[in-house]
């Protein structure tokens, strides 16, 4: 069963990270390998200067809502280094703080760009007649990937308690919200234990109620995303349990999101976006996987993300992505399939027509195959 958390707790985690919390074409890239080469280096330094080139002397805006995340990374180097400058195109940032605020908005056409992740509601706005594009990566999970997921009290681990999926019984485990990928993402891992919801507890949160109350000793368990799992480990509060790839592997917790105005009416500017952008997501990678510019890019997120704690970045695990900028269609069918067998999506939509992945095709096309 769900139950609210006591009104006595008082917020004091600040950090925002999208939830996230969740194409047509070709599935999702493995994982980059970890090991630098002098070739891959010189091909990266090659692809993503550091120095931001002159911008045109008129940019074309697009109107954009994503959270302030460490997923969001790729944006934020392709803003920095001026990627997108260089594409003629400037952002123009519209408050959003969840996928229920931004679908609506996309569809009023007041953004054109939107962030989420597999959710019911995303499903159940497009089968309503929202005209919604999935059309590039933030964030996949994949296999080895440790963001994310599940963390447990501390106390818990080092007691025994807890050692697998299994010991998760009788539980009360911190989700975002009932229908969400947090909800999902629980589900299938107590499936790998034989268990069910209904063998746990569930507590509705959000993320920096979560760490709080991991602190409080008022849940036993979370599901949740960078930063806040580092967080909480890092003040002793938890202990990393299952990362997201252990619950779902290959899931898309964040993907972008184009309105159907933008993508068809504007397909020009649509698709240079998906340049640059797909730009800073290997540059992202670079950095995580093989250390390039590392310092550099942790000093981008530093100025566009709440986390300020240099030294967190090198203790957390970076969410992974795919440096081609496509989404893995299986997964987020696999996604559908399961919110309506739990009754939380009536009509299915045809997913065919809602992951676009022309636009991850034509920044591959222009960019060229990507040299892990």
């Amino acid at each position: 069963m769900c139950r609210p958390l006591c009104a006595r707790l008082v917020v004091t985690v600040t950090l925002a990270l999208v939830a996230c919390t969740g194409g047509a074409s070709a599935p999702s890239q493995p994982a980059a390998s970890t090991a630098p080469t002098a070739g891959a280096a010189a091909a990266s330094a090659s692809a993503a200067p550091t120095a931001a080139p002159t911008a045109p002397a008129e940019l074309t805006t697009i109107q954009i809502a994503t959270t302030p995340s460490i997923s969001n990374g790729g944006r934020y180097i392709a803003e920095e280094r001026g990627y997108f400058a260089e594409e003629g195109i400037q952002l123009e940032d519209v408050s959003s703080d969840t996928s229920a605020k931004m679908l609506p908005s996309l569809a009023a056409g007041q953004i054109e760009i939107g962030a989420g992740g597999v959710a019911a509601g995303l499903f159940n706005a497009i089968a309503q007649g929202i005209p919604v594009r999935i059309v590039l990566d933030q964030w996949t999970a994949y296999p080895g990937n440790g963001a994310g997921g599940i963390i447990v009290r501390k106390d818990l681990i080092d007691s025994g308690r807890v050692r697998d999926f299994a010991d998760l019984r009788g539980l009360n485990i911190a989700i975002t919200s009932k229908g969400q990928a947090t909800q999902y993402g629980l589900a299938m891992g107590l499936a790998k234990g034989g268990l069910t919801l209904a063998d746990v507890e569930t507590t509705e949160l959000s993320y920096p109620d979560m760490t709080l109350a991991l602190g409080n000793k008022a849940v036993d368990a979370a599901v949740t995303i960078e930063p806040y799992a580092a967080t909480a480990v890092a003040q002793g509060f938890a202990a990393r349990f299952k990362a997201w790839p252990e619950l779902i592997p290959n899931d898309n917790p964040a993907m972008q999101m184009y309105s159907e105005a933008f993508a068809d009416g504007r397909n020009d500017v649509a698709r240079r976006y998906a340049k640059a952008y797909v730009r800073g997501l290997r540059a992202y990678n670079d950095a995580r996987t093989k250390g390039i510019d590392r310092d550099e890019v942790i000093a981008i997120l530093i100025k566009n993300t709440p986390l300020k704690d240099r030294a967190i970045y090198d203790q957390m695990p970076w969410p992974s992505n795919s440096p081609d900028g496509r989404v893995n269609p299986e997964t987020i069918a696999a996604a559908q399939d399961w919110f309506a067998e739990n009754g939380y999506v009536p009509t299915k939509v045809d997913l065919t027509k809602v992951i676009d992945n022309q636009f991850a095709d034509y920044a591959v096309q222009q960019l060229g195959p990507y040299q892990p």
